[in-house]
């Protein structure tokens, strides 16, 4: 009772001052009571500085993350198809240098009769490694038919491990594989027979290929392919073994994959060769020794359009060409779709250019009459591609187009000819597809909007600074929905802007002349280059305005990229001269500065060994 009535006078000591609305506020607890209450709840009561959450029994559990395809795991994807295709392509190369090296042709031509030796000897021009133009298909077909009675064994690879094994065991040193079929006529590797038969080509003065389907690592991929990626670059393991996804049920009931090559099998090898007469390239496979459909050659099976993403073909000189068009049923639904051309701009803008620019680097250095040929024939392959059948293969197709496949900023344009139905829905043609921009969009394209035009469609605006969200934040408070208008390029003109009078240089409200493309100069001026322009044009009194040639957006804010100045015609020789002055005097200026610390230097030593000197006396 002694603490209680102290903790009473306490109280009544601390509520003296305080005024009557803080008594209204607070309810009078008796202080024994409040530190029985505190001594029964210390255990439940938190310590100061801590937090107690209290999960009741009814929350629902966080749902799990649906697993997608990484960004990242599409990008060693790609790196790796794109690694694959160099080091095959490569491979491919070294064959077919393989082939033109002495031995191996000496070798090639005694495999020959000597009876079909003479023959194609005889047909040959006079002076050139060429066959008479004539003769060129009857001799071709009177090599295939000594080619054919051949006897060539076909070993592979399975049933050589043994052998391997008891070489490795005598330690015999690793002879070359194709020097040892081309003395034993055994092919133990893919490639051997279709070296053998570009060999015996070239040596009878045939122009023949190599070519080699390559069938680098699917760019779609899966989610547990994903994962495996993920995993793999965690681990620091990289893209080897661990990146490959576990295998399906289905794989692993299925058969042992028989031989991969031969009479009955795609083939991966095979040979093309120059007919002069139709001047077009013949395949001929290499197995069979028979010339054979380019569509046919390649097809995994009835439906398949071709077996290969890729089809590459390499000729005596080592120039690489890719052949893939003619031999594809149907290159541009499915075939390209496989390819990195088939890889969306959004996803990587680069993936698209970056094959074609690789063999370019291995294509032939002059552009020869053959060569053009063979391009136009493998463009007109290209464009009498047939129209897709599934309406999916309409979004990536490079002539067709649903309009159900436009984006929000795309119109067809004009809208005929209606070039087929599929399903109820009509067929455009791509090249008909138009664009539709902003009248910002397009004045910074050096177009302006028509009087009379009206949009062809008004979509939500989007906030590219933040002055432009302070915009449509004003706009949206006002209960209206910020929308922007969209034209078409056929409701524009070209931007002609206002001459230059008296040498004074037009300019917008800014004091600054829009020049966004070169069309978009005012008549009468001239563009300088020079950062240094608008010191001299001030020193001599000339009209000048700084040219804007384009926005840096960055952190949401628009900022005007400058080039130069804006001048009047006349003046720009005279700027020109007082640029190229200043240059001069800039250099001396800059050579007498150099001289100067020079000779600073030399004096500071000079007065340092001095000092060393006299030290040293």
């Amino acid at each position: 009772m002694d603490s209680c009535e102290q903790a009473e006078k306490q109280g009544a000591q601390q509520t003296a001052g305080m005024s009557s609305d803080d008594d209204e506020e607070f309810e009078e607890v008796p202080p024994c009571q409040a530190d029985a209450a505190a001594e029964d709840s210390d255990d439940s009561v938190p310590e100061l500085g801590t937090v107690e959450l209290t999960v009741g029994e009814g929350s629902e559990p966080a749902k799990k993350r649906r697993a997608v395809v990484t960004r990242r795991a599409r990008m060693l994807r790609r790196s790796h198809h794109m690694v694959e295709l160099i080091c095959q392509q490569v491979a491919v190369q070294v064959m077919s240098h393989k082939c033109n090296t002495p031995e191996v042709q000496a070798r090639s031509l005694s495999l020959i009769p000597a009876m079909v030796v003479e023959r194609i000897g005889e047909h040959q021009v006079p002076g050139k490694r060429e066959i008479r133009r004539d003769w060129a298909s009857a001799d071709l077909h009177c090599f295939l038919s000594a080619f054919q009675a051949l006897k060539i064994q076909q070993r592979h690879q399975h049933q050589l491990q043994l052998q391997h094994q008891r070489q490795h065991q005598r330690q015999e040193p690793a002879a070359d594989e194709f020097s040892r079929f081309v003395e034993r006529r055994t092919a133990t590797r893919a490639w051997h027979q279709p070296m053998l038969l570009v060999s015996m080509l070239r040596v009878l003065a045939f122009d023949a290929r190599l070519c080699v389907g390559l069938s680098p690592p699917a760019l779609k991929l899966t989610v547990q392919e994903s994962e495996a990626i993920e995993r793999s670059c965690q681990s620091g393991a990289g893209l080897g073994p661990c990146a490959q996804p576990l295998p399906s049920k289905a794989a692993a009931k299925a058969k042992k994959p028989g031989p991969q090559w031969g009479r009955d099998a795609v083939p991966q090898y095979w040979c093309e060769v120059f007919n002069q007469v139709s001047e077009q390239w013949m395949p001929i496979n290499a197995y069979s020794g028979t010339i054979e459909r380019a569509t046919q050659l390649a097809r995994a099976g009835r439906g398949s359009a071709c077996a290969f993403a890729y089809i590459l073909a390499v000729d005596g000189a080592g120039h690489v060409r890719d052949v893939t068009r003619r031999y594809s049923r149907d290159f541009v639904n499915t075939t390209q779709r496989q390819r990195l051309e088939g890889v969306s701009e959004r996803e990587d803008p680069r993936a698209a250019a970056w094959w074609a620019q690789w063999l370019e680097r291995w294509a032939a250095p002059a552009a020869s009459p053959r060569a053009q040929q063979e391009e136009a024939e493998l463009a007109r392959r290209t464009q009498r591609s047939t129209m897709p059948r599934r309406l999916a293969d309409f979004a990536h197709n490079p002539y067709y187009v649903l309009q159900r496949n436009l984006a929000q900023n795309e119109v067809i344009y004009p809208a005929e000819p209606i070039v087929g139905t599929v399903r109820g829905e009509h067929v455009f043609l791509r090249a008909n597809v138009q664009r539709l921009r902003s009248r910002m969009a397009w004045m910074r394209m050096g177009r302006s909007i028509a009087a009379d035009a009206q949009p062809i469609r008004t979509v939500r605006q989007r906030a590219a600074t933040a002055r432009a969200r302070q915009a449509m934040d004003a706009e949206a408070a006002a209960g209206r929905e910020p929308l922007v208008a969209l034209f078409g390029e056929w409701q524009t003109q070209q931007i002609r802007p206002p001459p230059v009078v008296d040498g004074r240089v037009p300019r917008n409200d800014f004091g600054r002349v829009d020049l966004f493309t070169p069309a978009m100069l005012p008549p009468g001026a001239a563009h300088v280059h020079d950062p240094g322009a608008a010191r001299v044009c001030a020193d001599l009194g000339i009209d000048c305005a700084p040219a804007v040639t384009g926005f840096d957006f960055r952190r949401g804010v628009s900022t005007p990229v400058f080039d130069g100045v804006v001048v009047p015609l006349e003046s720009a020789d005279v700027i020109a001269d007082a640029l190229q002055a200043r240059r001069h005097e800039a250099a001396a200026q800059e050579r007498a500065d150099r001289e100067q610390r020079a000779v600073r230097r030399w004096r500071r030593l000079l007065v340092a060994l001095r000092v060393r000197a006299e030290r040293e006396d």
